[in-house]
């Protein structure tokens, strides 16, 4: 037996660099990985400005130092230093772009030959592999092989210059972007004990953003999907070299069955391990803190909602449902028609109620897309309001007073006060007939978000009892418009909806239910698999919508009815079912689930041995 590994490299282009999901997983267990593995726990990232948001570099000494002093001589620039979100654990980041470009000489098999060191290392993964990139022309793809490159040789000398010990040592790799530094090592004739983890397969999610069900696909099938099909979607490079990854790895893993299922028929390989994603569950701020937070950012919300309605119209803001949907702008894949589609039926049910002062639902959708920026009547408007009920909280006759609107609050004023409020209140801008959709201004026409919601009857009437506000970019303190990040904006929520058609996990209904919200994802997800059979009954703060087999229609139906049932509940069985939601996130604890992982370095350290 080999025992346990005594040190860990784990290589991630998202180590350090907050890009995707990938991100949280590595950032959320590193703690529990430097205080296993202490200064033997080693990251290896992707080096470019991204990483000076997450990394605190550092001038390298000793063995390190004369390690990235020689591949800088060929080419490949290495910055060390700690991951300030990560614990504070080693990391390394890499560029290999000038390593890529360089010009080398060798054989191909007819002749000698001269070309870029990109184009060598391509040919090799060929010959070695039969990896097949002629016709791969996305940028990514020779930009994270070149990467790769660089991780490969840094790696190899970690090794030759005894850093650390092979016999010792595990190495976990994420996703097919990581895959050809395993690929590099397999080359060299390293023996190292390698983990691949795939948290989605690169044409699984093709086939899904055309419209196939992959997980209904794979679990029918009796063999592994032709190769003829990576081909046809033009994506025959990536998809090679992800099947070869994951055919050379020691030790194979993905992060739920779902994957599990997806990977056997589009890889070709049974999955070894599952590392299902984790949490940091009760580790952050106390029950007081995150009310306390909750508060404040709800107050901002409901402030930001009034800045884009009230020049056109008066209604409540105090007691609306605040739903939202976040993802990627993949429209079909993450569900967003769904979301929107029930919407409109909710709305449809809701206007039946003529009472104007009856409760609202805002529904947020954050989708970072391309922006020229913030709506300058929004932004006129919302530094309007902020400064008028900065005068309204200082005023006796309001400030203890709960906020309604501010119509509502005006009312209660009198004498010279209440003119010098009013004439503040008319600078007001309105720039359309209703309120926009769109808080930004999109720099493209035809947005499929915005002519989704008009064509459903979701273009913000009076009449209308959901109102929709897109948030076309990233949510963050600097945003030049809300300025606030989006963990404390869904803080104010009371519901995240993310009826995903494919998501080998999914991290946005865990962090909706961690912020204290009810969470709604859906049976296509590994998240929604997971956790389906923990969330069955009624009122628990995590409702799982039947998608797999079912039309867009009848998804939808079910999502309307789930927020019709929200929007009814009373204030405490609201909160109720908050804390449930919340309290079932300790299932995704990874001061359990880091097992799986540690499971897994021990596999591929003793599959190495044997065979040594």
């Amino acid at each position: 037996m080999a025992g346990e590994p005594k040190a860990l490299i784990e290589v991630s282009s998202e180590a350090g660099r907050k890009i995707g999901g990938i991100y949280t997983v590595i950032r959320s267990k590193a703690a529990l990985l430097h205080k296993k593995f202490g200064s033997n726990y080693l990251l290896i990232g992707f080096l470019d400005d991204k990483c000076n948001e997450d990394v605190k570099f550092e001038e390298p000494t000793g063995k390190i130092k004369e390690i990235i002093d020689e591949l800088a001589a060929e080419g490949v620039t290495c910055k060390c230093g700690t991951w300030l979100y990560g614990d504070n654990s080693r990391i390394i980041c890499v560029d290999a772009k000038q390593a890529g470009e360089r010009i080398v000489e060798y054989s191909n098999g007819q002749g000698m030959q001269k070309d870029k060191q990109s184009n060598y290392f391509k040919f090799l993964l060929w010959k070695n592999f039969g990896i097949d990139s002629i016709m791969e022309k996305s940028w990514d793809f020779t930009e994270n092989v070149v990467w790769c490159l660089g991780v490969g040789m840094l790696i190899e000398r970690l090794f030759a210059k005894d850093v650390l010990d092979e016999a010792s040592t595990a190495l976990q790799f994420h996703e097919w972007i990581a895959g050809a530094a395993i690929l590099y090592c397999k080359i060299k004739g390293l023996n190292l004990a390698t983990v691949f983890t795939t948290h989605a397969t690169v044409l699984g999610r093709t086939l899904a953003s055309a419209g196939l069900d992959v997980y209904s696909e794979a679990a029918g099938a009796k063999f592994p999907i032709s190769l003829n099909i990576a081909y046809n979607n033009r994506v025959e490079g990536k998809h090679q070299l992800e099947v070869a990854a994951a055919k050379e790895c020691t030790v194979f893993t993905t992060v739920s069955e779902t994957v599990a299922q997806e990977v056997e028929y589009i890889l070709g390989r049974k999955a070894d391990v599952i590392t299902v994603n984790g949490i940091e569950f009760g580790n952050g701020k106390n029950e007081g803190e995150i009310h306390d937070l909750s508060n404040y950012a709800r107050g901002e919300l409901q402030q930001f909602m009034e800045a884009c309605f009230t020049s056109y119209y008066q209604m409540r803001y105090d007691n609306a449902l605040f739903v939202y949907i976040s993802g990627r702008y993949e429209f079909t894949n993450k569900g967003f028609d769904i979301f929107i589609d029930a919407l409109a039926k909710l709305n449809g049910r809701l206007k039946k109620n003529k009472d104007e002062n009856a409760r609202k639902v805002f529904a947020f959708i954050f989708a970072p897309s391309s922006v020229k920026g913030p709506k300058i009547s929004v932004i006129k408007n919302y530094l309007l309001l902020d400064k008028i009920n900065e005068v309204l909280r200082e005023l006796p006759e309001t400030k203890d007073k709960p906020y309604v609107n501010l119509q509502a609050a005006m009312a209660q004023l009198h004498g010279e006060i209440k003119l010098d409020v009013e004439n503040m209140a008319k600078g007001f801008i309105r720039d359309g007939e209703r309120p926009h959709i769109n808080c930004y201004d999109i720099s493209y026409m035809n947005d499929s978000i915005i002519s989704a919601c008009v064509s459903a009857g979701l273009n913000n009437e009076k009449s209308n009892a959901v109102k929709v506000i897109f948030y076309p970019t990233y949510m963050k303190p600097n945003d030049g418009l809300m300025n606030l990040n989006y963990y404390d904006v869904i803080a104010a929520m009371d519901v995240g909806v993310f009826p995903s058609r494919y998501e080998p996990f999914g991290y946005t209904p865990v962090e909706a239910a961690v912020k204290h919200d009810i969470a709604v994802t859906s049976d296509m997800t590994g998240f929604g698999r997971f956790i389906m059979k923990k969330a069955e009954k009624i009122g628990c703060g995590v409702k799982v919508i039947h998608m797999a087999g079912r039309s867009a229609s009848q998804s939808s139906d079910e999502l309307a009815s789930e927020l019709e049932r929200v929007y009814n509940l009373s204030e405490k069985d609201l909160e109720k079912e908050k804390a449930s939601a919340y309290a079932m996130m300790a299932y995704l604890n990874w001061d359990n689930l880091v097992e799986n992982y540690y499971r897994a370095y021990e596999m591929a350290l003793e599959r190495v041995s044997k065979v040594k």
